[in-house]
């Protein structure tokens, strides 16, 4: 790189650990972090933040890291798992955020895929990152006490100035985050400096946070949406407070402790809350945002959480690991054109949203096709598959593999994945309309809906529900719930009562497992 080159992108360069630099001092002493673990209540602030990541770079480089090489991360929430992660956006190594719930199968197949040279794990995952095929692990750091090297024993005595001598262009990859493998291996996503650094500008616009708000992170930051999340408090200079797992009273109480202004949850965590007997005991007043994903939310949920966080407006958000989320976002009170469907809403200020057939053309509103994005949240590549890459962004747009349409409001309704539709006597189901419907029974909590083999209709639509704590599943009475709302091939040919869902590492719900569990459920 010629002299002039080298300063060009200095001046102009875009790279997450250039963030947290200017955070280091433009807000050196607010408070960065606070982590609730075992050991109570941890805080950090921006500059000491900043000084420790330099340290990691530093400590990393005397290990044998240098830029490019991938460092794996097997932690929960804390404060330490973004102090690594920001040493490598600062050192140019690519972060490998590991979902430690999946298969063990899968993990190592994703350290192996990844060609991980560097893991830091908290002691209790360190088995799981043992494999006699692993050979190319050759540092193992441990988040606290452990026999082997420690993370701070790695930041010990390093100089903790920012480093200067690291050049990250904005489409170098940030980290890469494998998918949750629901049919096949799990995808790498490749995810660059820019397009994380971006949604941490338009985030905050789309939902109207402000400097110095304060986030509440409790689904796991192995994630790409809660890392989007707080990636974004950290670019606003927020408080970004971080609990290891969910217990409903104890976010009821760091709502309150920490007067949080938004966090993100799962319709069932938001659902765990409200079922707290002594939920109006707490001040939720400064709390004015809640996302939520993954699922839909049902009507009689949605009026009373209303109810018990009266300042907060609740949005649906949507993405992928292939675009950096949020892609698009449903807000609270959006004006519609129908009155209940599973609507998506617009896209966010930087994405474009669109409608394609599958030869590419874009669908005029109220015609169903494949929804579709585009803009600088793009990932940069799958690992190692040129072939998927191409095929996801074909005729110039990204492929979500969602179909839907856009209603007349230029609100998007989401029908349903491709691959969940089912295909019963000549007519499409889509699971989702149906998932609805039956979530609108009131003894119904959660549902799935898939196809399985029949003789007569080729699939049968089927669903499993989840009933409510001391109601009674009566089948005939849902059923009937469904006839009145639905047309007679979309109402469930079979219904039956679950107490748990098999879900993947991130909490989706597997139809697969479902359709593979119960394929034989019309076999004469």
């Amino acid at each position: 790189m010629t002299p002039l080159a080298l300063e060009k992108n200095l001046i102009e360069r875009i790279a997450l650990g250039d963030m947290l630099r200017r955070r280091s001092r433009d807000a050196a002493n607010k408070t960065a972090m606070v982590s609730y673990s075992e050991h109570g209540r941890s805080t950090m602030t921006y500059k000491e933040l900043n000084q420790l990541s330099n340290q990691l770079v530093r400590g990393l480089r005397e290990q044998g890291m240098v830029q490019g090489d991938s460092l794996a991360l097997l932690a929960t929430n804390s404060i330490e798992f973004f102090a690594v992660l920001f040493a490598c956006y600062k050192g140019g190594f690519i972060a490998i955020p590991i979902n430690f719930l999946q298969a063990v199968a899968d993990i190592h197949y994703n350290l192996s895929k990844a060609n991980v040279k560097a893991v830091v794990c908290e002691p209790r995952f360190a088995p799981l990152t043992v494999d006699g095929s692993l050979t190319n692990i050759s540092i193992r750091i441990s988040i606290g006490d452990s026999e082997g090297l420690t993370l701070a024993q790695l930041a010990a005595g390093q100089d903790s100035h920012d480093i200067d001598d690291i050049i990250i262009h904005d489409r170098d990859t940030a980290h890469i985050i494998f998918s949750s493998g629901t049919t096949s291996k799990p995808k790498g996503v490749e995810t660059s400096h820019l397009s994380m650094y971006m949604a941490s500008l338009s985030n905050p616009l789309s939902f109207g946070f402000n400097k110095y708000d304060s986030q509440l992170a409790v689904l796991p930051t192995f994630h790409c949406a809660s890392l989007s999340i707080c990636i974004m408090t950290l670019q606003l200079g927020g408080k970004l407070v971080l609990l290891p797992q969910f217990e409903p009273l104890n976010v009821a109480r760091v709502l309150e402790a920490e007067q949080i202004q938004s966090t993100a949850l799962l319709p069932v965590m938001w659902q765990a809350l409200l079922a707290l007997p002594n939920l109006k005991q707490f001040d939720f007043s400064q709390l004015t945002a809640g996302l939520y994903g993954m699922a839909p939310m049902p009507a009689s949920s949605m009026r009373e959480l209303k109810a018990a966080f009266k300042r907060c407006r609740f949005h649906l958000v949507s993405g992928q690991s292939e675009f950096t989320p949020f892609s698009c976002t449903f807000y609270d009170d959006s004006d519609t054109e129908l009155d209940e469907a599973n609507y998506w809403g617009v896209p966010s200020m930087i994405t474009d949203q669109a409608i394609l057939d599958e030869q590419g053309n874009e669908l005029p509103p109220g015609q169903q096709g494949e929804i579709c994005w585009r803009g600088p949240l793009v990932m940069n590549r799958y690992l190692d598959d040129v072939e998927a890459s191409r095929k996801i962004r074909e005729h110039g747009w990204h492929h979500t593999g969602d179909l839907g349409f856009i209603d007349n409001c230029g609100q998007l309704v989401f029908v349903d994945r491709k691959k969940d539709m089912i295909k019963s006597g000549g007519e499409n189901v889509a699971s989702v309309k149906v998932e609805q419907v039956l979530l609108s029974a009131p003894s119904v909590v959660q549902v799935a809906v898939f196809g399985v083999p029949h003789a007569r209709w080729s699939e049968a639509v089927c669903a499993a529900v989840k009933i409510a704590p001391g109601q009674t599943f009566n089948k005939a009475d849902i059923i009937q719930h469904c006839k009145a709302r639905l047309a007679g091939f979309e109402v469930p040919k079979r219904i039956v009562s679950v107490e748990t869902f098999p879900v993947t590492a991130t909490g989706k719900i597997q139809k697969s497992t479902l359709r593979s569990q119960y394929e034989a459920l019309f076999d004469e």
